[in-house]
C-alpha cells in the first residue's frame, strides 16, 4: 500500500515523495563535516614543573607536579594491603631509565662464559671479580690473575694441573 504524493507518484517504503528528495546538485549535509581541529600545543615541561602548595602530616609545602606524582605512584607502589604492581613497573622503570639501581655482583648462582678452557676456574673467579666480565679482559688483566691464582694455589690445584685438569 503506497500513498500517492502531491505530484501522482508513488511515495512509501524507500521512496520519499519528490517534495523531500534533495534537489540535483545538492548535498544532504550542505555544512559539510566539521573540521578536526589540529594538534594541541601544550608544554608539559611547564605543567609538571609547576609548584603547589600540599599538607604533609598537617604540615604545608611546596612540591612540583613531578615529585606530587612520583609521591603518588610510590604510595600506590608500597601499599601493603593491595600492592598496585603497575606502579611498581613504571618505577623500575624510571629507576632503570636514570640509572637509580645498582647492579651488585652476584657471587653464585651465575653464568660466566670464559674465553677459553685453558684457564683454571678460581683463575678466572679471580680477574671476573676484579675486572668483570671476560669479554673486556686485556692480555695484561689475565696475567695479573695468573700471578694471584699461582701465589695462593693449593696442593690440590697443582696435582689436577699436572695430571691436566682444571676446577
Amino acid at each position: 500500500m503506497t500513498d500517492q504524493a502531491k505530484d501522482g507518484e508513488p511515495a512509501g517504503y524507500k521512496r520519499p515523495p519528490k517534495s523531500g528528495q534533495f534537489k540535483k546538485g545538492q548535498s544532504g549535509n550542505p555544512g559539510g563535516r566539521p573540521k578536526r581541529s589540529g594538534p594541541i600545543d601544550i608544554d608539559f615541561d611547564q605543567h609538571l614543573d609547576e609548584v603547589f602548595d600540599v599538607k604533609i602530616d598537617g604540615r604545608e609545602k611546596k612540591m612540583s607536579a613531578k615529585e606530587i606524582e612520583l609521591r603518588r605512584v610510590l604510595m600506590k607502589a608500597m601499599d601493603k594491603n593491595k600492592p598496585d604492581f603497575k606502579s611498581i613497573a613504571y618505577l623500575l622503570d624510571l629507576f632503570e631509565k636514570y640509572d637509580c639501581i645498582s647492579r651488585a655482583v652476584q657471587s653464585g648462582g651465575s653464568v660466566l662464559i670464559l674465553p677459553t678452557n685453558s684457564y683454571p676456574w678460581r683463575m678466572c673467579l679471580l680477574i671476573a671479580e676484579r675486572y668483570g666480565v671476560p669479554e673486556t679482559w686485556t692480555k695484561a688483566q689475565i696475567a695479573w690473575g695468573r700471578k694471584q691464582y699461582e701465589a695462593t694455589k693449593t696442593d690440590r690445584e697443582r696435582l689436577e694441573e699436572s695430571v691436566g685438569v682444571f676446577n
